[in-house]
């Protein structure tokens, strides 16, 4: 299968690599290196990013980081440096699409990193589930199964801006005409 694209060679990999890396600012996971860069070409593959990659680490262009349950990554000076020298190896297009890509992975984090989900059970049968967006709202509700709150978790942290805006919909409707208009 013919792969098309301005990136090929494993030295352009690693170009591509430090210089979206360079756009973040803070460690990230080796998937959100994946996500970062598969969007900004199509002349490379996972296993050609992976091998890329990881050469990076022991040579000191990359630090690896523990974090949460899996490594993070960061930039060093010395891979500033080298993207400073070879920047322009980079074809513009290349170099375009991947700050589009920081900053939608740079936006998704921060979303995500906003979005908390609790659950505290009181009996058997009775849970509350906390959902809050960082100073912005939190709303709790009571459920009656682990099933219940597991879906309640979940469409939340997918939904919570339309969420958000339902429930401030609902909160700013003019009842009192509703209600008048019924009786």
């Amino acid at each position: 299968m013919a792969r098309h694209g301005f990136i090929h060679s494993k030295e352009d990999i690693k170009f591509l690599v430090l210089f979206a890396m360079d756009l973040l600012p803070f460690p990230v996971s080796f998937s959100t290196i994946v996500d970062l860069t598969t969007w900004c070409d199509e002349g490379f593959g996972y296993f050609e990013l992976s091998e890329a990659f990881y050469e990076m680490v022991p040579t000191g262009h990359i630090q690896e980081q523990a974090g949460a349950g899996e490594a993070l990554y960061s930039i060093t000076d010395k891979g500033r440096e080298a993207i400073r020298v070879f920047e322009k190896q980079l074809p513009y297009p290349v170099r375009e699409a991947a700050q589009r890509s920081a900053l939608r992975v740079v936006r998704q984090i921060r979303r995500d990193a906003a979005i908390h989900t609790s659950v505290t059970e009181r009996t058997e049968n009775d849970l509350t589930v906390r959902m809050e967006m960082e100073q912005v709202f939190a709303i709790e509700m009571n459920v009656v199964s682990h099933g219940q709150a597991a879906m309640l978790e979940h469409t939340f942290k997918a939904n919570a801006e339309a969420i958000y805006q339902t429930l401030l919909a609902a909160m700013t409707a003019d009842y009192g005409t509703e209600n008048k208009k019924e009786e």
